[in-house]
């Protein structure tokens, strides 16, 4: 039987996990540790605890004491799916992809039917630039939950890098079929059309992705490439406007829209806005420039290579 010194010790423990867990809910993660860290005064071996302590620690970007943390409740609960799939994504994080993949094979160990596991481990794949063995965990995840437009869509992505185009936007477009508003869905559906070359389809892609959220940058930015692709140089400078007004210090779209401008023979406006590129990264702007044929009208002038110079 309990006696009262140690019930007094899990009342308190659980008056101080109850407060960090409410903040970590309300993503006050630094807030949490505090309280977390007096539970586990109070009660060493809370597996909860260590778990929501690992959780904040990972929301603040600090991934190896997050795994520390999930060590500590493995330690108590080793049989847990969510603590390895959990570990595993701040292995991930800190780029250590093959013990990342060995924890998410663990939570599937203990739990196979986890649509969520199998999904987070496809995504590890792809970051770790493994996009067959990606597409296979997305296809797992979709065969546990097939309206997951989150692995359709992420399965989409792994076959975009792989270039099968056809495959990947049928996978976009599924993801757009559960969740018609899925921006992120009809943006990278444009990339994968770009990418394809088919360049109309893309921007119609763009176009709808804006629809959703106006203030789009990066649509406007892959809208504008694709017009510039389609020799549409006066739109296409109408959208790297739209990034800038977002974006001010995006370089590459000021440097873009300075190509525009060149392909126009408007070499005065192509000077100007080559200069506000080099103004905000000198560095990144002649590197993106210096083997671009567009850029050759630009090149030739005195006054880009005064800006060079400068």
């Amino acid at each position: 039987m309990q006696n009262s010194t140690g019930l007094a010790l899990n009342l308190k423990a659980e008056f101080f996990f109850q407060q960090g867990v409410r903040r970590v809910k309300a993503e006050k993660y630094a807030a949490a540790i505090a309280p977390l860290d007096k539970a586990l005064k109070c009660k060493p071996n809370y597996a909860d605890a260590w778990s929501q302590r690992a959780i904040a620690l990972g929301n603040l970007g600090r991934h190896e004491e997050a795994i520390a943390s999930f060590d500590k409740a493995l330690a108590i609960r080793p049989n847990a799916s969510l603590l390895w799939h959990n570990r595993s994504i701040a292995l991930g994080k800190l780029g250590r992809y093959f013990e990342a993949i060995n924890g998410f094979d663990r939570a599937i160990e203990f739990d196979p039917n986890s649509c969520t596991v199998w999904h987070s481990r496809g995504i590890t794949l792809s970051d770790w630039g493994h996009y067959e063995k990606a597409v296979a965990s997305f296809e797992r995840s979709l065969k546990l939950q097939p309206d997951a437009y989150w692995a359709w869509y992420n399965r989409g992505n792994a076959l975009g890098k792989l270039r099968r185009y056809f495959e990947a936007l049928n996978s976009f477009e599924r993801a757009i079929e559960f969740k018609p508003d899925a921006i992120l869905a009809w943006h990278n559906r444009g990339i994968t059309l770009s990418d394809w070359g088919r360049y109309e389809k893309a921007i119609a892609s763009f176009n709808r992705a804006l629809e959703i959220q106006p203030d789009y940058y990066q649509a406007w930015f892959n809208r504008g490439v694709a017009l510039a692709k389609l020799g549409d140089n006066e739109q296409a400078i109408a959208s790297f406007d739209k990034v800038i007004s977002l974006q001010p210090g995006d370089v590459v779209a000021w440097y873009n829209k300075a190509c525009c401008y060149a392909m126009l023979g408007n070499v005065d406006l192509a000077i100007e806005n080559s200069q506000q590129a080099i103004k905000l990264n000198a560095e990144e702007y002649r590197e993106i420039g210096k083997k671009d044929s567009k850029f050759e009208k630009i090149r030739q002038d005195g006054r880009f290579q005064a800006l060079i110079q400068g």
